[in-house]
Parts: C-alpha cells; structure tokens; sequence
C-alpha cells in the first residue's frame, strides 16, 4: 500500500510538471504582439519653401516589427525607410529609398552614398513647428573636386 502510494504521487508530480512546463511552452512559442501605432513621421513631405534649391519632398516608412522569431525582430530588414527628392530640372531627383534607424537622441538616421558624395540625414519632427517634420542633411564631397562640404536645414509638411 505504501509502494502504491509513492508511485501515484510521483504520477502526480510528474503530470503536474508535464502541464506546468507546456503551459510556458505555449506562453514562450506564441509571438508577443505590440501595439504599432502609427509615428507622427510616417508619410509624404513637401518642403514648406515651394522655391527650395534643396530637398523638394521625401517619403518615410515605418515596417511595424512587433514580433521576434529566432531572437530576431520580423518582418527583417530596417524599421524606418525614406525616399527623398531633391531639385532638378526639368523633374525631381529621385535619390532612391534607404533604409534607417531611429537614434537615442530620436532622430531617425539614413545615410546615401551617391558616388560623387557621402549624406548623413537626420530627421525628427519639429520643435520649432508644431506638426513638420525637420530634416538636417549633411553633405560630404569625396570626388576630389574641391567643393566644399556643407550642411542644410529642411521643414516639411505633409503632403
């Protein structure tokens, strides 16, 4: 009678950890949802001077990665995108879409290399202007033409 009793509580035990380790299995395997709201930066920006020598307009994309698989966020690849245009004639240059991130500081950060030249672009929306979106752009020269780097300051709205 003893024996059966060891032996149905070891049953029991075993069971009982059987159902607590596959409650945390299931808790582990299930992806944690975040709620991705949309940033204030996510959309088409015209540059507030219609006359601008600069950046005309830019496009910023945000890819909501809101759930890890293998330790990694998904969907790959960077959360923060841009698409800028600068002046020309007779259209827009299309600098092409890179791919960025979002700095301590809450910037978000792209960098194009355009053969000719290096641009670092940083971008956050304005504290000076309530609701546009403020870009800083630098420009290194590195084609040995002797032009001098230069940094330029940029407000937009949305389109």
């Amino acid at each position: 009678m003893k024996r059966e009793g060891k032996v149905m509580r070891r049953i029991s035990f075993a069971v009982c950890v059987f159902l607590f380790a596959g409650f945390f299995s299931i808790a582990d395997g299930s992806p944690a949802f975040a709620l991705c709201v949309d940033p204030p930066e996510d959309g088409a920006w015209r540059n507030i001077d219609d006359d601008t020598r600069s950046i005309t307009r830019v496009q910023i994309r945000f890819v909501c990665q809101d759930v890890i698989l293998n330790g990694e966020p998904y969907p790959p690849g960077p959360a923060w995108y841009i698409r800028i245009f600068g002046k020309c004639h007779p259209n827009d240059c299309d600098w092409g879409e890179k791919g960025g991130t979002r700095l301590t500081s809450d910037h978000l950060f792209f960098k194009y290399n355009q053969g000719f030249a290096r641009r670092f672009v940083y971008a956050r929306m304005s504290r000076i202007l309530p609701g546009h979106l403020w870009i800083y752009t630098y420009t290194q020269f590195t084609d040995n033409s002797g032009r001098p780097d230069y940094d330029i300051h940029n407000w937009f709205r949305l389109q």
